[in-house]
């Protein structure tokens, strides 16, 4: 939600709605049916002013045009944010119930531009190949609706899951590595500011020694998160806000 200033001084509500596509030069938006939902839970009407953002990085100051079955929204020409920072990737054992999306909110309101879910060792879920497209959709959905709330204008993307070893031999050169395990030790650091940042969260049971060996073979560091044990929902916001005081002081 974005707050502004009506001229009596009230401060108006101004919301944001997630569209797949803006129109380069401004115009009329067809709502999908999750943010036409929203639309019509909060009775806005026909008039009202919201802002539109497309998951990449732009966004575009809209008006309600018509709210029916449809919802259209009337959007300006979008602009993109100019901020520049670290690109970080989110390496998760797929963790079990629904601590996954809490995982993905987490993360997206922690700025993470990717979440890459692994298959290690100790990983309990397995999924069903036939379903795992509904489930990446589903995931993209709550990560949308996490960056509409905490003003992101891109969304990140979700991977479905892959052998933890499969995404290593598919890491950037240039990326920075940083393995958080239960019971390591030092605190993480960084030389100068890496391109990319790829942050490995282990499941309930932790990486095995063999697994931290190979990402210390493949350039990860290995740091702690403290000195008690973490749920995995914990560890995620607990290694994500780390990462990013490293890059951006808080």
């Amino acid at each position: 939600m974005v707050r502004l200033f009506a001229e009596a001084g009230e401060s108006v509500t101004v919301r944001r709605l997630y569209v797949p596509d803006l129109p380069e030069a401004g115009g009329a938006v067809t709502l999908a049916e999750a943010p036409s939902r929203h639309v019509r839970v909060l009775r806005m009407r026909e008039g009202d002013e919201v802002v539109l953002f497309d998951g990449k990085g732009r966004a575009a100051p809209a008006r309600l045009e018509f709210v029916g079955d449809e919802v259209v929204c009337q959007a300006e020409m979008p602009r993109a944010a100019e901020t520049k920072r670290a690109r970080v990737v989110l390496l998760l054992a797929v963790p079990k119930g629904s601590k996954l999306d809490d995982c993905v909110r987490m993360a997206t309101e922690l700025g993470v531009d990717e979440v890459a879910l692994m298959q290690t060792d100790r990983t309990v879920p397995r999924w069903d190949p036939e379903r795992e497209r509904s489930r990446i959709d589903r995931l993209t959905r709550i990560a949308s609706e996490a960056a509409a709330q905490c003003e992101r204008n891109d969304v990140p993307i979700i991977h479905g899951p892959q052998l933890w070893s499969a995404w290593l031999d598919g890491m950037p050169s240039e990326a920075a590595g940083v393995l958080f395990g239960a019971r390591a030790q030092g605190a993480l650091s960084f030389d100068g500011t890496p391109e990319q940042v790829w942050c490995a969260v282990g499941p309930e049971g932790g990486f095995t020694d063999a697994e931290i060996a190979s990402f210390e073979e493949a350039g990860f560091a290995v740091a702690s998160l403290g000195t008690w044990v973490l749920r995995v929902e914990t560890a995620v916001p607990a290694a994500l806000t780390i990462v990013r005081d490293r890059l951006e002081p808080l």
